[in-house]
């Protein structure tokens, strides 16, 4: 093709030209111009014209200049926007056959005004029209079907108004129009290749995705333009395009934008909410930019569906339990541009990879959140959560259908954790049809502190997106207030639920390997003080509470105890011993309660029942048949009202246990209750006691005690309660021989003491004491004893029995009277640690009275003892005297401490810390120092005690 370059100054024009199956003839030196003819078939002229548009740089409405550019005065700048120029355009116009056209500008721009131009039907060629306008979209003009005939109006001579001269320009109209709006013209992208070329470093108005979008659309169905003019300084245009899912309104004067608008349509994800997200470019007169002309934009996202009701479908209800979902903020504005990278990308079988949604981001680079209402049963719930925006992109493509971009959403999209004070929420009731939301269950019922919202793919995406609850945070108000667990958990509904609905009982499974520890071993006063619970809980059911999923009941297999409870203790016993098999595990509810904290509930009642789970019988505990023994447990715990019943019934106790016991203690009930605060109550019914083995020569103490005559003191402490029983019994002769063995001034001592802070319930029983002991007499001898022991479920935790015997001997002679004694005796004791003390002793004594005014009492108690715990042999001897002269009296006693016989100290002599007087016994030392051989003074001195009321001199 041949070329020229047309230049007109008065109007400015600067016009490539070139042309094709056109002969060029004439020119003379005269002046005369020379003329291109068409001669035998339609001739081709391609006009081109400089840049039509100018890409300039956008920034957020009130943000500062891109740049600070420097000015020739030192040290000062002015701010500046950035711009980048689009190609060179071009108009191809069909020029007819036998058509002469005299090369001067005046002829070819009345020639061209004449000529339609040539459009291409498909892409363009270089030979064909093809305008940049805006910068980096080629489009050409085309009729409202796609197809049209087309003129360029333009002057050929300069159009002079007095002494302004109008610049050149040339219009695009339709030739068939036949209005002012059917003469415009309709603009289709023709080059998507163009149209999605890179931005220049920066954000022009019509930016990357709303380029692509453009040729997408416009591709499909060309954009109505009112207005379509190109001049050397740039071109013209305004045109709307009102396309299904998006919107585009240029309007651009010489090359430069003074408004561009684009709005896409599509939802946010998950919650699926219609919306729009909207960009305003326009230019303003800006102070900041020293009163420049600058393009200034306006991102937001408007909510243009406020409301979602409840889904159809069960289970995304389920996932989802919520009614109405309604976002607060119709528009969020001031968004940031999304840049390229920010959106994300689908390959489309067949179509190619489409840009398909982003996160709508603040100017700092954070994801915008989005006030959400949730409808609950009884009233809201407000989170804020982050959204995404995916774009509408049908007929093109049914973005917001499709099952593969409907998963990689589910990728894309963080789930969003949302925190809460703590709400009580329905998590089944909610569950219904929107707009009949029920009431539900109290199991039902959680305190959540935080909600993690996430995508989830549904069977049947007409309904559009819809959120799933990934997770939960939620508190057991149960387990605060029995164990003060306060403790915040992450769970999230149990797959079973999800599937099956409200007939599944577990509702919630904890995530992350998390585990609920429901342990009162050292709080067993929040659990009735018998029994102490103990178990881990991985899941959470609607009407148990905290349960452990490998340890769940089911109608034919029974819970292992030894699952469930490894640590759980009865008594002290360990449960799992005591039970083959259990039907339900301790119930530990909350129900929620208006305006007040929930009410607290822990049941279990007939733990033994069935029969086939009956209570067994295990070391020292015996479980009775017809009736069996049972144990039920009862708390609740609410703002005005507390009640804690404990009670196990029909059972015996075996101490220690087999194979050789001594003792049976048998209970008609063991009853543990507390009210309001109030200290707690131990009753213990029906007991009897029963000797067994070595004690069985006291079996004849059974018919002569009852200790429901007793008298009873119950102690409360903070670390347990223990109910002590006491009860004065009538001389009793024993076996073998009635009236020669016959035991006077029992105390029978029976107590019962309950930890509350771990450890097993122990039962003490004593005759008599050493304080105070019974008198015993075998035939014409006599003596004095006590019997002590404390046991627990691991057998003898403390024996004590002493037993002395001999004669006394009583004269009296009117005037004065003399009884004397000598008694020998053996005492047993067994200490906590288990070692064994044995003590042989003899006690000779007597008393002298004269007239009731003159009394001399002695007192001599000699005693030999073996300690296994230290190996030791132990001598001690004490000598007791005492004076009483009725206006007078004192008592001395001397003790010799404790002389170690045999064993790790042999023969060294330790003193007994005995209180007295300090001068005392320096006295007495240095009188037995003066007498002592040399040897013998090396030896500590003996304590002496004075005890009375008046000192000896």
């Amino acid at each position: 093709m041949s070329s020229l370059l047309l230049v007109r100054a008065d109007d400015l024009v600067v016009l490539g030209l070139s042309w094709a199956r056109l002969s060029l003839s004439g020119g003379t030196a005269t002046g005369d111009p020379a003329v291109l003819t068409a001669p035998g078939e339609d001739g081709l002229v391609v006009v081109t014209f400089p840049p039509q548009h100018v890409a300039e740089e956008t920034r957020l409405a009130g943000s500062a200049a891109p740049l600070q550019l420097p000015t020739s005065v030192s040290g000062q700048t002015v701010p500046g926007w950035r711009g980048f120029l689009s190609g060179p355009s071009r108009v191809a116009f069909r020029i007819a056959r036998g058509m002469q056209i005299p090369l001067t500008v005046e002829g070819v721009l009345a020639a061209l005004a004449n000529s339609p131009l040539l459009v291409a039907v498909s892409l363009p060629g270089p030979h064909d029209t093809a305008i940049e306008l805006p910068w980096r979209l080629l489009v050409v003009p085309k009729g409202r079907s796609g197809s049209g005939s087309f003129v360029c109006v333009h002057p050929s001579r300069p159009v002079v108004s007095g002494e302004v001269t109008g610049m050149w320009r040339s219009r695009i109209l339709s030739s068939s129009g036949s209005s002012p709006l059917d003469a415009g013209v309709a603009v289709a992208a023709v080059d998507g290749q163009l149209a999605a070329s890179e931005d220049p470093g920066f954000s022009p108005a019509l930016a990357l995705e709303d380029r692509k979008r453009v040729f997408l659309e416009a591709s499909r169905r060309p954009a109505p333009a009112t207005r379509f003019e190109l001049s050397s300084l740039g071109g013209t245009l305004s045109a709307v395009g009102e396309w299904d899912n998006f919107r585009w309104e240029h309007q651009a004067v010489l090359g430069r934008d003074l408004r561009v608008t684009t709005i896409a349509k599509g939802v946010v994800y998950p919650l699926g909410h219609r919306a729009e997200f909207k960009k305003f470019s326009e230019r303003v007169i800006d102070p900041s930019a020293g009163n420049a002309a600058v393009l200034r934009s306006v991102l937001a996202l408007v909510i243009t569906e406020p409301v979602r009701h409840a889904p159809a479908d069960e289970t995304m209800r389920r996932a989802f339990p919520f009614g109405d979902v309604e976002i607060l903020t119709r528009a969020v504005t001031d968004l940031r541009e999304p840049a390229p990278e920010d959106w994300k990308t689908y390959a489309v079988p067949g179509v190619g990879t489409l840009s398909t949604h982003f996160w709508p981001t603040t100017p700092d680079g954070q994801k915008a959140l989005f006030p959400v209402r949730l409808e609950t049963s009884d009233g809201e719930v407000r989170i804020e959560i982050p959204l995404l925006f995916v774009a509408d992109l049908s007929p093109t493509f049914s973005s917001l259908t499709d099952p593969g971009l409907a998963r990689q959403l589910t990728t894309d999209y963080d789930p969003a954790r949302a925190p809460l004070p703590g709400r009580a929420i329905d998590l089944v009731g909610t569950a219904a049809p929107a707009h009949g939301l029920r009431s539900g269950a109290s199991g039902d019922v959680h305190e959540v502190h935080a909600v993690t919202v996430a995508g989830a793919v549904t069977r049947d995406l007409r309904d559009g997106f819809r959120p799933q609850l990934a997770a939960l945070e939620v508190a057991l108000p149960a387990l605060r207030s029995l164990l003060g667990d306060d403790t915040v958990r992450q769970v999230q509904f149990a797959q079973r639920y999800l599937d099956n609905g409200p007939r599944e009982d577990v509702l919630l499974e904890l995530v992350s390997g998390q585990h609920i520890d429901v342990n009162f071993a050292t709080r067993a006063d929040r659990s009735g003080a018998l029994t102490a619970p103990s178990y881990t809980a991985n899941a959470i059911s609607r009407t148990l509470g905290p349960v452990n999923l490998q340890a769940l009941p089911n109608p034919t297999t029974p819970i292992n105890p030894a699952v469930l409870f490894p640590d759980a203790t009865l008594l002290g016993f360990p449960l799992s011993a005591l039970l083959d098999g259990l039907k339900l595990p301790p119930q530990i509810t909350a129900t929620p309660a208006a305006g007040s904290a929930p009410a607290v509930h822990m049941r279990w009642s007939n733990v033994a029942q069935p029969a086939a789970f009956a209570l067994k019988s295990a070391g020292s505990f015996v479980a009775l048949t017809q009736p069996d023994t049972t144990l039920d447990l009862a708390v609740t715990v609410s703002a005005g009202r507390s009640q804690t019943s404990c009670a196990i019934r029909r059972f015996a106790l075996v101490l220690p246990p087999l194979p050789r016991p001594i003792l049976r203690l048998a209970f008609e009930g063991m009853i543990y209750t507390q009210r309001n605060g109030q200290p707690p109550h131990l009753d213990v019914t029906g007991v009897g006691a029963t000797f067994l083995g070595d004690l069985k020569l006291l079996e004849a103490l059974q018919d002569a005690v009852a200790l429901g005559d007793a008298a009873k003191l119950v102690e409360v402490r903070p670390t347990g309660i223990a109910v002590r029983y006491s009860l004065h019994v009538p001389s009793v002769p024993l076996v073998p021989a009635p009236g020669a063995f016959v035991m006077r001034g029992i105390a029978l001592r029976v107590g019962v003491d309950v930890p509350f802070t771990g450890g097993s319930v122990s039962v003490a029983l004593g005759f008599s004491s050493r304080a105070a002991p019974f008198q015993l007499s075998v035939l014409m001898f006599g003596g004095s004893g006590y019997v002590e022991m404390e046991l627990d479920r691991d057998g003898l935790r403390r024996f004590e029995a002493a037993l002395d015997f001999g004669a006394f001997i009583a004269v009296n002679f009117l005037v004065a009277s003399v009884d004397v004694h000598a008694l020998g005796g053996v005492r047993f004791s067994i200490k906590p640690d288990h070692s064994v003390t044995v003590t042989g002793y003899l006690r000779i004594g007597g008393c002298v009275e004269v007239l009731g005014l003159v009394s001399v009492a002695v007192e001599l108690c000699v005693a030999l003892a073996y300690d296994s715990g230290r190996n030791v042999l132990i001598g001690r001897a004490t000598l007791v005297i005492e004076i009483d002269l009725t206006l007078w009296s004192d008592k001395v006693e001397l003790d010799s401490g404790e002389w170690v016989l045999a064993g790790r100290r042999s023969r060294a002599l330790s003193r007994a810390a005995r209180p007295g007087s300090d001068a005392d016994l320096a006295r007495w030392s240095t009188y037995r120092a003066a007498f002592a051989r040399e040897e013998v003074r090396k030896r500590p001195e003996p304590t002496r005690t004075v005890r009375g009321n008046a000192r000896r001199r």
